[in-house]
């Protein structure tokens, strides 16, 4: 049966899943790997990827494909999103990454995105039937996803991810309260019209993706990460 690779290089992390492909049946995960390279906090800083981050990036990508090419795999899929969306020195840090990965390496837009954690989401946990809102929360961007019957209807990629927010708004830890504030109104401007635009109500669920949504449950439920 064919085998796959997929690479995500976001804003906060990369990861990697090596997959084999049976029809009829879910993806075979053969391999799955995740590392925090925090490549969006220059970008969000300096508008350029530093070259440090670029050089992690970049050793990290060549042990995933380590890993994949031992798997023997038929094709692969490399991606990366919000950060190098909007670096200046986008070329440079994508003519490396592709010779690590030892494939290219496609900037994709915020919608095509939205498109893939879709799939994503459905694959794993079809919502046949229902009128569901997903919500991906990552380091540079955040995708909000309006699916019904297992279709995606219309999707948004605003410029609010988590690392990002932190650069801009957040150099103190803990923050003051002005900084909160800032960063509360930013946050109001690039979502005004969406409630109007969505619907205020009528979903069957709301689906929560990413590390960040997984961090913001457990504080919620009062539940450790190891546990």
């Amino acid at each position: 049966m064919p085998r796959y690779a997929a690479i995500d290089i976001g804003s906060n992390s990369v990861r990697m899943e090596t997959a084999e492909v049976v029809p009829g049946r879910p993806p075979e995960i053969l391999a799955s790997d995740r590392e925090v390279t925090r490549l969006g906090e220059s970008v969000f800083r300096e508008g350029r990827i530093s070259p440090e981050a670029a050089a992690h990036t970049c050793r990290v990508l060549s042990r995933m494909a380590a890993t994949y090419r031992a798997l023997d795999v038929s094709a692969i899929r490399a991606v990366a999103t919000s950060s190098v969306r909007d670096a200046r020195n986008q070329k440079e840090f994508l003519d490396l990454a592709s010779e690590a990965a030892g494939a290219p390496v496609e900037v994709i837009s915020g919608r095509e995105e939205a498109r893939l954690i879709h799939l994503g989401v459905s694959s794993r946990w079809p919502q046949d039937g229902r009128r569901v809102l997903i919500l991906d929360i990552g380091g540079g961007s955040a995708e909000i996803i309006l699916s019904e019957g297992g279709r995606m209807i219309d999707a948004v990629s605003k410029p609010l991810g988590a690392v990002r927010l932190r650069e801009i708004f957040l150099p103190d830890d803990p923050p003051d309260p002005r900084q909160l504030h800032q960063m509360e109104e930013y946050i109001d401007r690039k979502l005004a019209g969406l409630p109007k635009r969505f619907g205020a109500a009528g979903w069957s669920r709301l689906i929560a993706t990413s590390a960040t949504a997984r961090t913001l449950a457990l504080v919620a439920a009062g539940i450790s990460k190891a546990d």
